[in-house]
């Protein structure tokens, strides 16, 4: 009983939560430039520890976890004063890897929580609101990494639209399917994501948050199955 109240105390997604807005909020704040670039980066290797942290994740794996952190910030540091390294283009990889990595640590987190607590929590509801931000703050990186890579613009309104913030921005009026127009996606590989993360975002929400909603608080216990299979065979 007691590991069971020691394990509810530890997964509480709060602190990956404040730290992926944060994240969001300096992105969309911060003036375009490499250092918001190495700023954002920490913030989101921030995340990762905190969600492998609330998801009681091995020790190992949270050294290795940190290790590449570290790694990928001195690097990116490194970077910036070495002319023919393309900082800019590392920095999204790392990013992306980085919130990518998180994602799947926190469902694996949420799962062993429900099934040690035998409910649905408000950590878990923190923890769902994480993953929805990290599905936005992916797609983000992701559009920015396409415009690195073919060096053309991502956007059809073309040069000047090009930053992280503007990336980020038109990822959650996306997968929030809100769609307000000022921007638009100029190639094929940019249209196939942006209707993947809108589809995804409003499948995402009608089904996993409309469950954990539906089943806030309410218990379930090891005899729950037995008595639904009685009452159907009476």
């Amino acid at each position: 009983m007691n590991s069971i109240r020691n394990a509810g105390r530890e997964q509480r997604y709060g602190l990956a939560l404040i730290l992926i807005l944060s994240s969001l909020v300096f992105i969309m704040a911060a003036p375009n430039g490499t250092w918001s670039d190495l700023t954002a980066l920490a913030l989101l290797g921030g995340s990762l520890m905190a969600s492998l942290r609330a998801a009681r994740s091995n020790n190992r794996l949270r050294v290795v976890a940190g290790v590449l952190v570290v790694l990928a910030l001195v690097f990116a540091l490194v970077s910036t004063f070495i002319d023919d390294v393309n900082t800019e283009l590392f920095v999204r990889i790392a990013s992306l890897a980085l919130v990518v990595l998180a994602t799947p640590v926190m469902v694996h987190g949420m799962v062993k929580q429900v099934k040690l607590e035998k409910q649905v929590t408000i950590f878990t509801m923190l923890g769902v609101l994480c993953i929805y931000l990290l599905m936005a703050l992916a797609f983000a990186e992701a559009f920015g990494l396409i415009e690195a890579i073919k060096d053309q613009p991502f956007f059809r309104d073309g040069q000047g639209a090009e930053d992280l913030s503007n990336y980020l921005y038109f990822s959650i009026t996306t997968i929030t399917t809100a769609g307000l127009g000022d921007f638009s996606p100029a190639g094929d590989l940019g249209r196939s994501l942006t209707a993947a993360e809108a589809l995804i975002g409003q499948i995402y929400l009608v089904t996993v948050v409309a469950v954990i909603v539906a089943n806030l608080g309410r218990r379930r216990s090891d005899g729950d199955s037995g008595d639904e299979n009685d009452r159907s065979a009476s």
